[in-house]
């Protein structure tokens, strides 16, 4: 039996900027992705076709895109957490069967014919209608809860955040290594012998447990639990980071709350982060901050790019989300429920709305709004590479002209065109 993790195309722009970039599998949930979190388990990867080189790139060892059937595959939707015993069962289950909910498959295991259109609307970009799978047994889940827990929208990464923080911290099963550290609570707390704390530390575990890296650099600051900070990554002087995911080889200063900073960000200066979601390879300028609560305490809504309409949240608190390599300059102030695409640039003041991808936003200092150049983005992104000794492959450079291409519909809907960016002063 191998499981097959699948991307779920109607759920795709839902995850917007974040899955611009990546497959739904390679999203954090929490400190892991759902291929972090069964990679144990044979594995094959299923995703659009414009992902096929950059995710062979990043799991150069797993079949991704192939078609050879296999009648014991067991395919799994990337925003399906399922419960281990709950896999064991389908896993022995010996005839075909498809479980969904929502009009979108969780699980199944799928006769040949099936399998073919399967994965041809999901490498193909559309929308599998599930009325014309074949397989013997249709199972409708009204409340997919007791098989697992699935992530219906972008919001769910941050308000699901610290339960999954928690249980996944418990679950590497780690010995605690707190020397003489200050501690407070009686959480987990991992804190590896080749990373660097210093004593005046304050490691809350009161509410949750704490991971410290491999080479992880900690000054002076307070950390409150669950927080997993991972490898190589530096916290500088009097910062406060709670109930947070930082990435590898992250800079990050000031404070972070409830956030997710995926790998090679910097938040190198004062400013707040909070309830927010940050992609990899982000810059952000001194004083940068997200808002997260409306003066009013009322719900944040976000627009929805799947329904093309504004969608309540539910939530009180909801920062903004960042896809990977946007950039900000210093004095940036970004409203709750803002997305900001890919590769874009903020020059400072407000940002109210969402910006696409690959635009250099000037709105906020008085100026125009324009399409960043594809050239220029990319010279961008390997300086910014450079300077962690990282070279942009191939497939990385091609990942970038994809989604600009991609997104050039979202831009012109805004009236972004491409022009000189000229400030305002």
């Amino acid at each position: 039996m191998t499981l097959v993790l699948f991307d779920d195309n109607a759920s795709r722009d839902n995850f917007r900027p974040i899955s611009l970039t990546r497959a739904l599998f390679d999203i954090k949930v929490g400190c892991l992705t759902p291929f972090e979190q069964f990679r144990s388990q044979p594995l094959k990867l299923l995703t659009r076709n414009y992902l096929t080189g950059i995710t062979k790139s990043r799991h150069p060892s797993f079949s991704v895109n192939e078609s050879a059937f296999d009648k014991d595959d067991l395919y799994l939707n990337s925003l399906f957490s399922v419960q281990d015993r709950e896999l064991e069962r389908l896993i022995q289950k010996n005839d075909d069967f498809v479980i969904t909910s929502r009009n979108k498959v969780l699980v199944a295991r799928m006769r040949k014919e099936d399998t073919e259109y399967f994965r041809d609307s999901i490498v193909n970009g559309k929308i599998l209608d599930v009325k014309k799978l074949r397989s013997n047994t249709t199972e409708i889940v009204a409340d997919p809860d007791r098989y697992g827990t699935v992530c219906w929208n972008i919001w769910n990464l941050i308000s699901d955040l610290s339960k999954k923080l928690s249980e996944q911290i418990l679950n590497q099963k780690l010995q605690s290594t707190p020397g003489a550290l200050k501690v407070k609570g009686k959480g987990a707390l991992f804190v590896h012998r080749e990373s660097t704390v210093d004593q005046e530390t304050v490691l809350d575990t009161t509410d949750g447990g704490i991971y410290i890296g491999p080479r992880a650099v900690i000054a002076q600051s307070t950390i409150r639990g669950p927080a997993f900070l991972d490898e190589d990554t530096e916290v500088k002087p009097y910062s406060i980071l709670s109930q947070s995911y930082i990435g590898k080889n992250c800079r990050v200063a000031g404070e972070v709350d409830s956030s997710v900073l995926m790998d090679y960000t910097n938040k190198s200066h004062g400013g707040y982060i909070g309830h927010s979601y940050v992609g990899e390879w982000v810059n952000m300028g001194a004083n940068t901050t997200t808002s997260d609560l409306k003066m009013t305490y009322g719900t944040i809504s976000m627009f929805s790019y799947g329904d093309y309409r504004k969608i309540d949240s539910g939530l009180i608190k909801l920062g903004a989300f960042f896809g990977d390599m946007v950039k900000t300059s210093i004095g940036t102030n970004i409203y709750g429920g803002t997305r900001i695409g890919a590769s874009s640039h903020i020059h400072g003041g407000f940002a109210t709305q969402d910006i696409p991808s690959y635009v250099i936003f000037g709105a906020g200092i008085g100026a125009e709004n324009v399409e960043m150049e594809l050239s220029s983005a990319i010279r961008t992104q390997k300086r910014m590479m450079s300077r962690r000794d990282v070279n942009m492959s191939l497939q990385y450079e091609a990942l970038m002209k994809d989604v600009f291409e991609q997104t050039t519909d979202e831009r012109s809907k805004k009236g972004i065109k491409a022009k000189k960016f000229i400030r305002a002063w």
